[in-house]
């Protein structure tokens, strides 16, 4: 299950802690992170980060348990003589509470025991030994209760100084305050064939160096996923390139995947119940490769037709659209709020004072995260002259700026910046975006769709004669049609049939634009619609005045009883009313007839919908299988072969553009080119 996140960045995906117990990824040890992993694999299994298999150096893969994490985690003292003891030789060494614990010859030097309580199987309460957890791994770190370092020669911390050493001093001894003893036996000194008298060796189980100092390759651990690690996201079907994208990691508390609202466009995802999919890379070659091309910033520009598929939706651009549209002042406090949202630390716009309360242009504050070293002018979506230069915005940003498949801002940042300064650009301004819906209060609901009743009269008055105007009609085409005037190549009953969805559509029409007129520019539904949000004009006209005609094939409703759609009306009836027309509005609510009439066209929507997804995954499948063999070559020319190396095109796409590194389809931007050769503003 997915859940969105506006503050996660577009490249990342957020995992519950319980996921990623479950899923590992494989890790060498080495010198540089051994300590890391020591740490997790005595975490174990259920505590995260942790720890969940080690594979041998034989191959032999070992489950980490609560019994077998310290012993993985710790030494092994090579002294034949220590050893845990049995029933019937007792143990013998100088800790019988560690033994308890981490069994002879098994030791961590820097292990806090601790006594806990736990009721037998007559349910008396015993007292056993266990492991400090918290401390244990501070003393690992080098770190007291309080975080302070402790200090070199103290033997709590003997573990994290001998990898500091090493790392500092590769292939020297260690010095002598760094050498660790075994607690259970004492590490006695032993004298060998010729006289030399010498402590009994230990081994570190994740040690990269054999006992005679030669190098060997370490144990690999099935870690749990951690943030920044590499991972496989997709959504099903998977129809284009961008459908399986590469996020980073972010373990987060819940039970969803989430990911950035930015992202749903190329996935074609959305929060009904949709499910994804994530696949953890396993390997550093594969890992590198991914993050290299298949990275979601790498995909901002699509393929298709080299415009940006991720980008701004829904609330993004009705934030983008409140803070730019007309000479809006936002107070600074408010201001404040929304760029520690935004995490910005650089410099202010200047202030403004308007009706005595200062603050600053929302122009200036998108400005802010907008990079310089482009120029942009386009018009925006409600008719207001954009300009783009030095970083600096002018004008309303809407969808054609910053939208999803239509963001004309978001391209030319990808285009000029590159695709790092475009994901960047792209997590500044969702957070802000969202930060300005949240800080001035954005919202619908059914009361956007109100009209006076003056408007609601004048669009009772509106379908009444569009309905006289159909029986009009109908009077004129009489019993059967001999004198009704037919267009060219159609019968009269053809003919009547187009003239009465022209007059109906009209009537629909008509009462829209009343509908319109009645419902202000600042109304929540109204913007949402303009600046490209979410819904069209038309969907409005249809909520707040009148539904229309329905359609079955393009024309009016004809099957359903004998004669007649309904057994409501009158047989052969081809009035307004009885071919399904909708004089009601969503908001007013549909008569019964209406409703049916309605759900008729809308079955074959859904119908539609069906064959259409059929007949286009049929058609995909046969593309590829008939091209999977098709390859541009790098010949000069870039043309097209198969595999007999015969010629498809002599130039990719007739043209040699790719569309996923061009401006829109065309190789290079002309207006940039002339600027930079000319001096240009920017």
């Amino acid at each position: 299950m997915i859940s969105p996140d506006p503050n996660l960045g577009i490249n990342e995906v957020g995992i519950p802690v319980q996921t990623a117990k479950e899923l590992t990824v494989p890790i060498r040890v080495t010198t540089r992170n051994r300590e890391q992993l020591r740490q997790m694999i005595l975490r174990g299994p259920d505590v995260h980060p942790g720890v969940n298999y080690i594979i041998r150096g034989d191959r032999f893969r070992v489950r980490i348990t609560d019994r077998t994490k310290y012993i993985w985690s710790g030494f092994r003292c090579l002294n034949p003589q220590c050893d845990s003891g049995s029933d019937d030789e007792p143990y013998t060494g100088y800790r019988p509470d560690l033994n308890e614990v981490l069994p002879a010859p098994n030791f961590l030097p820097g292990l806090v025991l601790m006594t806990q309580k736990r009721r037998n199987s007559f349910g008396e309460l015993e007292e056993e030994w266990g492991v400090d957890l918290e401390s244990t791994l501070s003393n690992l770190r080098g770190e007291d209760e309080r975080g302070l370092p402790i200090a070199e020669n103290d033997p709590r911390a003997a573990i994290h100084y001998r990898w500091k050493w090493e790392m500092e001093h590769p292939g020297e001894y260690l010095p002598e305050h760094l050498e660790v003893n075994c607690p259970h036996c004492g590490s006695p000194e032993i004298e060998d064939d010729y006289g030399n008298v010498e402590r009994t060796d230990i081994e570190d189980r994740l040690s990269t160096h054999d006992l005679d100092g030669n190098p060997r390759p370490g144990v690999v651990v099935e870690r749990h996923l951690i943030d920044g690690d590499v991972s496989l996201f997709n959504r099903q079907p998977s129809l284009h390139r961008m459908s399986m994208m590469v996020h980073e990691v972010r373990v987060m508390p819940g039970k969803t995947f989430r990911f950035n609202l930015a992202d749903c466009t190329p996935y074609n995802a959305d929060f009904d119940g949709d499910e994804m999919n994530l696949h953890v890379i396993q390997s550093e070659e594969a890992r590198a490769e991914a993050k290299i091309l298949m990275r979601v910033q790498e995909h901002i520009i699509t393929p298709r037709y080299g415009g940006s598929v991720i980008g701004g939706i829904h609330d993004h651009i009705s934030g983008a659209y409140l803070l730019t549209h007309g000479d809006r002042v936002l107070p600074k406090k408010l201001v404040m709020e929304v760029l520690g949202d935004t995490n910005w630390d650089g410099e202010l716009p200047p202030e403004v004072v308007k009706d005595g309360v200062v603050g600053y242009k929302g122009t200036d504050i998108l400005s802010l995260i907008v990079p310089e070293g482009f120029k942009l002018d386009y018009i925006s979506r409600i008719g207001d002259n954009v300009r783009v230069s030095k970083g600096n915005v002018t004008g309303t940003i809407d969808k054609r700026g910053i939208g999803a498949e239509d963001g004309r801002l978001l391209d030319a940042v990808v285009h000029t910046h590159g695709s790092e300064a475009g994901a960047e650009f792209l997590d500044r301004m969702t957070r802000m975006t969202i930060s300005i819906c949240t800080s001035l209060g954005f919202t619908t609901g059914i009361d956007d769709e109100d009209l006076p009743p003056e408007a609601k009269n004048e669009i009772l008055k509106i379908n009444q004669s569009g309905s006289d105007a159909v029986d009009l009609e109908l009077e004129k085409f009489g019993k059967d049609g001999r004198r009704y005037d037919t267009r060219p190549g159609r019968t009269p009953l053809e003919t009547l049939e187009e003239n009465i969805l022209m007059i109906l559509d009209g009537a629909k029409t008509e009462s829209g634009n009343v509908a319109k007129s009645f419902l202000g520019s600042d109304n929540a539904a109204v913007m949402m619609a303009t600046s490209g949000a979410r819904g069209s004009m038309d969907n409005l006209a249809m909520m707040a005045g009148s539904i229309g005609q329905p359609k079955v094939r393009g024309k009016r409703l004809e099957r359903g009883y004998q004669d007649r759609v309904l057994a409501h009306f009158a047989r052969n009836a081809k009035g307004a009313q009885e071919k399904g027309f909708v004089a009601s509005s969503f908001k007013r609510g549909l008569e019964p007839t209406e409703f049916f009439m309605l759900s008729v066209s809308g079955r074959e929507s859904l119908v539609d919908t069906a064959v259409r997804t059929a007949k286009s995954g049929y058609m995909q499948r046969r593309l590829i299988n008939a091209m999977d063999d098709l390859k541009v070559v790098n010949d000069g020319m870039g043309s097209v072969r198969n595999t007999a190396n015969r010629i498809i095109q002599f130039e990719y796409g007739e043209d040699g553009v790719d569309p996923a590194r061009s401006r829109g389809g065309k190789p290079f931007d002309v207006t940039m080119v002339l600027d930079d050769a000319l001096g240009g503003e920017d």
